[in-house]
């Protein structure tokens, strides 16, 4: 197993998607994982990686090329990225539940 604090210098963010990726409440993962997140939007620019984690295990590794404040009326406050799915990441299918464990905040930071 890869350890990403040791082995890999990359600012990644975490989002966990359990909840909208189970009960396929958006109609893909990229849906799932790119919009209306509260969090440190300066902070999450500075991100190379996006990892969409589910029961502890990265389901989806994306490249963000863009992160902003919605536009949303629903979701004022809240942030979305786009950017491009990796499909054949070494990091996918990982278990980094040590890393994002059981938490609160369904965003986790990684070298950042």
């Amino acid at each position: 197993m890869i350890d990403l604090d040791n082995d890999s210098n990359n600012r990644i963010i975490c989002f966990n998607v359990t909840h909208t990726y189970f009960l396929v409440e958006r109609p893909c993962l990229y849906e799932c994982v790119r919009k209306y997140w509260r969090l440190n939007g300066e902070r999450a620019k500075k991100a190379e990686y996006v990892f969409a984690v589910s029961s502890g295990y990265i389901v989806g590794v994306f490249k963000p090329t863009h992160c902003f404040l919605s536009n949303s009326d629903e979701y004022v406050g809240r942030w979305e990225f786009e950017g491009e799915e990796i499909l054949y990441s070494p990091y996918l299918h990982m278990d980094i539940s040590q890393l994002v464990g059981k938490r609160q905040n369904p965003i986790s930071y990684i070298n950042m």
